[in-house]
Formats: structure tokens, sequence, C-alpha cells
């Protein structure tokens, strides 16, 4: 029977432990680009898979690029660029339903990008009819989201739904 000494033992933990942070953003820097080149690959099969509607939407495309503000055409770039984590979409859905896919988390990323597309949208109209230029603030954002609420577009929770009168226990 072989015995270990503790303080080996107590090194042998210390340096585990040091390459296991060390690998740590290794380890995320690899999912990242897994799920990226996931998506380029996804992307590439959705635009094979579009064929001939792709030629319609391109009219569309070059006709919007035609009458948008250099603005509005950094904004729509920025906006086709940009992605919310499948981790996190994945994480959410897996806490509000009780359980997630892949297929889910992908079309629940697309529709929270859907949606802040849309308050981004509202707020800089809104920003816009005030007359204010520049960086939308964050008092633009809350007011879209109200917007959304009162519009129905995001449906009121029934933990958060206001109401307009409350029983209080008085005693009586």
């Amino acid at each position: 029977r072989r015995t270990i000494n503790r303080g080996k033992l107590v090194r042998l933990g210390q340096y585990m432990s040091e390459r296991a942070h060390a690998a740590a953003p290794d380890v995320d820097a690899e999912r990242v680009r897994r799920e990226d080149e996931e998506d380029d690959d996804l992307m590439e099969r959705l635009e094979r898979r579009r064929g001939a509607d792709s030629t319609r939407m391109s009219e569309i495309y070059f006709e919007f690029a035609r009458v948008a503000s250099e603005e509005q055409l950094e904004r729509f770039e920025q906006y086709k660029r940009s992605k919310l984590p499948r981790a996190a979409m994945r994480k959410l859905m897996q806490d509000v339903v009780g359980s997630s896919t892949e297929r889910c988390a992908i079309i629940l990323s697309s529709l929270a990008k859907s949606y802040v597309g849309e308050l981004v949208e509202t707020a800089r109209e809104a920003a816009t009819k005030a007359g204010e230029e520049g960086p939308l603030q964050p008092r633009h954002l809350r007011a879209a989201q109200r917007a959304a609420q009162r519009n129905g577009i995001v449906p009121q929770s029934a933990i958060h739904k206001r109401r307009l009168f409350w029983r209080t226990n008085s005693g009586a």
C-alpha cells in the first residue's frame, strides 16, 4: 500500500486548480467559436434554401438602401450583425419553461432580437418626435417598453400587472 504525502496532495490540488482556471477561457473561447461556426453554417443553409426568394429580397434591400439615410443604413447593418448568445437563451428557456432544445434557443434568440429591434425603432421615433438627436437614452427605451405594453405587444404577467385598487389588512 502506497501513502501520499499531504503536502504533495495539496500541491497537486493547487496545480490542478490553476490548470482548470487557465483552461476555462480556452473552453469558453472554443464554445463561442463553435457556436459562431454553427451560426455561419445555418446561415449558409438558409441562403441556399431561399433560392428564388433571395432575388426578391435583394431587390427590396437595394430599394431600402436607395431611400434610407446613411444613419439608417449603419443601424441596419449593425442589426444584421448583432446576435444574442444562444447559451443564455437556452438557459432562460430552461428556467422559464423547464426544457430547452437548440432549435428553441435559436427561435427565442431571433424573437428577442426582433423585439429589441422594435423597441429601438419605437424609441428612435419618439426621440425624433421630441426633437432629440444623438444616441438613445434609457428613458427612450423605457417609454418604448411602456408603449409596447399599452399596445398589447408585450403581455403583462399577473405578478407585475398594475391594479387600480388593492386590499389592505386594516384589521376590520
